[in-house]
């Protein structure tokens, strides 16, 4: 049993780097946006994936041996939580406490990244907006209108309206 719980324990710390890893990554990412980086943007998320394709690779193994903790307590492997692992076995406290810190600060960086993105999208949509279409008008002089049909035909980039 406590080979088992060493194992899960450097499972556990493996997981924790490398969501510091996704950290470092969010922030240069963060950094790329705010620049208007695209390449760096594209190496990050390129880096980022092979680190989930990690993370993955190690909660599968974690679920593995929690299948067995879940005969252990009674539960299915997916129902264990970390916290009901440290209520039976302490010594994955600090981990818990360590990884749980980390993806807190994962989960802020990337909502944060996430609006910065949104709000780049909203930048360009509103720049194609305004430089293709029309303005509306509430009224014209019905002798101009086959005058502003000819117009509507031809886009302007300047507004000359007053």
């Amino acid at each position: 049993m406590p080979e088992i719980i060493n194992n899960l324990g450097i499972n556990l710390k493996k997981q924790t780097q490398l969501y510091k890893d996704l950290i470092e990554f969010e922030i240069q990412k963060q950094e790329s946006l705010v620049n208007n980086n695209i390449q760096g943007i594209e190496d990050i998320t390129v880096q980022e994936e092979k680190i989930l394709h990690q993370l993955s690779r190690l909660e599968d193994e974690r679920l593995h041996w929690a299948e067995f903790f879940g005969k252990e307590v009674g539960k299915q492997a997916e129902e264990i939580t970390l916290a009901d692992l440290v209520e039976s076995f302490p010594a994955l406290n600090d981990v818990r406490i360590d990884l749980e810190k980390e993806m807190v600060k994962l989960k802020d960086l990337h909502e944060t990244n996430t609006k910065l993105l949104e709000n780049a999208v909203n930048i360009v949509n509103f720049t194609i907006q305004s430089l293709t279409n029309d303005r509306q008008t509430t009224y014209s002089n019905p002798s101009n209108r086959a005058k502003k049909k000819e117009e509507k035909s031809i886009v302007s980039i300047i507004d000359k309206s007053i």
